[in-house]
């Protein structure tokens, strides 16, 4: 048999332990035992010497033996089922828990350059891995319930602190400088408190840390034991045998007497990492020798697993909401940049908005030694000696800072002002800049011991005070974060984009620009060449159905008779090269429906004064367009009604002369002459013509009134009055079923105007021989309801859409479809409703609600609509 080597540490010959050989400590902790198998996985190459004393066999017996001859068939099997050649690197199994020398221990197997490292890790006592994945599974259900990272932190070091039994757990989280921060913690009391207290970089150097990614968790039961060094045949180096993802590598002396430092005998550190950065650590601590199960390790290490996940989550969320607010700041601002020829003059003016992109105090733009500045910021002169400085010294597209008097000395004088500078360059041959400024925050730090490190000549030493220590800190802004950076990256990427584009071409667009400014406009945008062909047509375009493709008037775009009016604006446009400006009747939506579009189209220019091309919009004019037709429509029932006034008052004359003139006539003939008769009825016709007109001159100077109380029965009785020769005509019979004493409020003129339209709507659609009935009841806001209905033909749901509507009529030929639209119009002036309830066949029911006293507003709209 081969002779064995023994173990040669690394000799560390240098003051600083980052160079500290950790991976390959050439021993392992006492607490279980090593075996290393050659590449056939069949015989041992590297052994722990402790493995005599746990194997009960000499170790001279251990080395280049077959492992059959030292377990027993159920071990073997499991140990055989594991290749190296099909395990991804870097995997660590757990191949179970066996019974060795009736002795309990875990075993956990990697590969390591080809060979098989087997671990065997004593157990105190089993543990259930059904019990292990109802605690994980419970712990997702938690997850799911927490808002915030502190709930989150809480959380997780509360569960391992119940699954490990240690005396304290902390949760400590790592900055951008690799400082970490106690963020929670749970103690019993027996070891000091660290909670808000900071750890500084330096505890954890960086191989460390590079280290705590590749091997997540980490146990050291007893900081006090004697490690046992790997002995291996002589082929073998065990001391470059690389421990990385050993679980039993034995520690660092430094870390040793760090531990010791802290008064910890026993301690354990589950990695929390985040987008595969170490965000921080779980870190148990014991007062005495403690040991915790291979299982429930691996629990832990899957709950900062998920912690980790949570962790991106909530930073995800919180950076998209953060980016939101930015991108909504910047896309108005290069909206407002995009439509101007000078984006520098434009910018200049939007100081405010341009602050807002990265969240600073101040914000300066410098333009070719021009200072435009908003918040709080340096004097114009301190600006121009940091640009300066930026032209000579910065290298990279984006310059960031919290302590700007690090990199110049003399910027201490503005720490109120300008601790913290973002600069971004907006030109490469000008000197032009934007910069971002934020004051010092003067905060007090609170360390788990000063900081800095000690250092001996001859020996490794951590920190050995975790005494409270205070730092006062000047001369710092609060950290610019990532979102923020971005912000401002994203921004001057969009700011090189127009000035290249117009550095090469100022007046010809940018797609991309393009389309962020038109996309986000309600109106229809498009550009076309001199052929009308389309080159490009907005969001809004397309989702009105119009297509991208083709002529822009062309294609059944526009009305037939509007098309050919736009194709000769066009044509003469192109021609003289001016734009133009047309309304037209656009086809468009789902479905197709007519709508009026103020057109303008106008031509876009290069640099040479060349023309590149058309940029065209279309503006909705329908609804503008039906309001001015509706107000057209007010103003022409407003004179029908003075000419109405003013005709009857002209005709009441004549015919009280022609009264007259009968009254003599039949005073001359005989008494029973047969044209006494004739006389009568020429006079009963003259009464009633001279009652219409009288009733007419009345409601006229009734409009012109004010808002009054009168009864319900007595208006009902004067439309009943006037309509007694069409209802006697229709053999309808009106009547007035309740409510004669109810109180109404209103202009008296305006509300007849609207019964007497209801009931002359009632009694033509009454059937012959049917029935009218009017109804007051008061309401409970102390207004009234005024009910008009019929047992006549009804109205389809499609009618009654469009009752209210100007010129509709359900007579047909035979209404002007006004009357329901005026009383609408008056019913709404006095702040009232009224509602229609019908069904074909059954009849009409129409409610007008009026309130109790109409505010000062209400009746002055309701007077000026008279």
């Amino acid at each position: 048999m081969p002779k064995h080597s023994p173990s040669m540490p690394l000799a560390i010959d240098t003051d600083d332990c980052a160079n500290e050989p950790i991976r390959i400590p050439g021993s392992i902790q006492p607490h279980g035992f090593l075996l290393g198998l050659d590449e056939d996985q069949e015989h041992i190459v590297v052994a722990s010497e402790n493995a005599a004393d746990s194997l009960r066999t000499p170790f001279k017996l251990i080395l280049n033996a077959s492992i059959e001859l030292l377990f027993d068939r159920e071990l073997l099997s499991a140990i055989r089922q594991q290749k190296c050649a099909v395990e991804p690197e870097g995997m660590v199994t757990y191949v179970g828990s066996f019974r060795v020398r009736d002795e309990l221990y875990a075993v956990i197997t990697h590969c390591v350059e080809g060979k098989r490292i087997l671990e065997f890790e004593r157990q105190d006592r089993l543990v259930s891995s059904e019990m292990m994945n109802s605690i994980i599974t419970n712990f997702v259900g938690t997850l799911s319930k927490l808002e915030t990272q502190q709930e989150l932190c809480d959380a997780i070091t509360a569960q391992v602190a119940q699954l490990t039994g240690y005396d304290r757990i902390l949760l400590y989280s790592f900055d951008e400088e690799g400082h970490g921060t106690v963020l929670s913690e749970q103690n019993n009391g027996r070891l000091p408190s660290y909670l808000d207290l900071r750890f500084p970089a330096a505890d954890i150097p960086r191989q460390a840390r590079e280290l705590y990614l590749q091997n997540t968790v980490r146990i050291i039961p007893d900081a006090y034991a004697t490690p046992s060094p790997l002995r291996a045949v002589s082929e073998v180096a065990p001391h470059i045998l690389d421990l990385s993802l050993a679980v039993l590598r034995s520690v660092s002396p430094v870390h040793i007497q760090y531990m010791k430092n802290m008064g910890t005998v026993s301690s354990m550190s589950i990695s929390i990492v985040s987008e595969g950065r170490l965000w921080g650590l779980i870190s148990g601590h014991h007062s005495e020798r403690r040991s915790v199960p291979y299982l429930v390790r691996s629990a832990c290490d899957m709950l900062s697993k998920l912690v980790g996940t949570q962790l991106t989550t909530f930073r995800t969320r919180a950076r998209l909401n953060t980016l939101t607010g930015f991108h909504t700041v910047q896309r108005q601002l290069l909206t407002d940049i995009a439509a101007q020829y000078d984006y520098l003059d434009v910018l200049s003016t939007q100081m405010e908005s341009l602050q807002q992109i990265t969240a600073a105090a101040g914000v300066a733009l410098s333009i070719d030694g021009e200072i435009h500045a908003a918040g709080t910021v340096p004097a114009d002169a301190d600006i121009h000696r940091i640009t300066h400085w930026l032209d000579r010294h910065a290298k990279n597209e984006i310059y960031v800072t919290r302590e700007l008097s690090k990199d110049l000395p003399w910027a201490v004088d503005l720490a109120d002002t300008a601790s913290g500078l973002m600069a971004i360059r907006i030109s490469d041959v000008r000197q032009r800049y934007i910069l971002w400024f934020r004051p010092q925050v003067v905060r007090t730090v609170t360390w788990a011991g000063e900081p800095a490190k000690p250092t001996g000549p001859e020996h490794l030493h951590p920190r050995k005070s975790f005494e409270k220590w205070r730092e006062i800190f000047h001369g710092q802004s609060i950290v610019w974060t990532e979102a923020e950076i971005e912000s401002a990256r994203e921004f001057l990427a969009a700011i090189t984009t127009i000035s290249l584009r117009r550095a090469e071409e100022e007046a010809e667009l940018s797609n991309a620009r393009f389309e962020q400014l038109t996309h986000a406009l309600p109106e229809k945008i498009f550009t076309a060449d001199d052929s009308g062909r389309l080159l490009y047509v907005n969001g809004r375009w397309l989702e009105q159905g119009l297509g991208e493709q083709g002529i822009w008037y062309e294609d059944g775009r526009l009305d037939a008779e509007d098309q050919a009016r736009i194709e000769k604006a066009w044509i003469k446009a192109v021609r003289t090269g001016e734009p133009f400006e047309e309304e037209a009747r656009l086809f468009s939506g789902e479905p197709r429906t007519l709508r009026w579009n103020l057109v303008r189209v106008v031509p876009f220019r290069r640099k040479s004064g060349e023309r590149a091309g058309w940029i065209g919009s279309m503006i909705d004019l329908t609804e503008r367009r039906e309001r001015e037709a509706a107000l057209r429509m007010t103003e022409k029932l407003a004179l029908t009604g003075r000419m109405t006034s003013v005709i009857a008052h002209e005709i009441n004359n004549p015919l009280e002369s022609i009264t007259n003139l009968l009254f003599l006539v039949r005073h001359d003939l005989p008494p029973n002459a047969q044209s006494q008769q004739y006389l009568a009825q020429a006079e009963s016709e003259l009464e009633r013509i001279s009652g219409i007109t009288r009733q007419t001159l009345r409601w006229s100077r009734e409009n012109s009134l004010g808002a009054e109380s009168f009864t319900a029965g007595g208006l009902f009785a004067d439309v009943l009055r006037l309509f007694q020769g069409k209802i006697l005509n229709r053999n309808v019979t009106a009547t007035i079923r309740d409510g004669h004493d109810v109180s109404v409020c209103g202009i008296v003129g305006q509300i007849r105007q609207v019964i007497a339209n209801l009931v002359s709507n009632a009694v033509d659609a009454a059937r012959l021989g049917g029935n009218v009935w009017l109804e007051a009841r008061p309401t409970s806001n102390g207004g009234a309801e005024l009910i008009v209905g019929d047992d006549g033909v009804g109205m389809t749901e499609e009618q009654q859409r469009q009752l209210f509507e100007p010129f509709f009529s359900t007579k047909g030929d035979l209404g002007n479809g006004l009357g329901l639209y005026i009383s609408e119009e008056i019913v709404e002036r006095h702040g009232g409703a009224i509602r229609c309830t019908s069904a074909p066949g059954e009849g009409s029911v129409f409610c007008v609600s009026l309130p109790p006293a109409p505010t000062a507003a209400t009746a002055n709209r309701a007077s000026a609509g008279a």
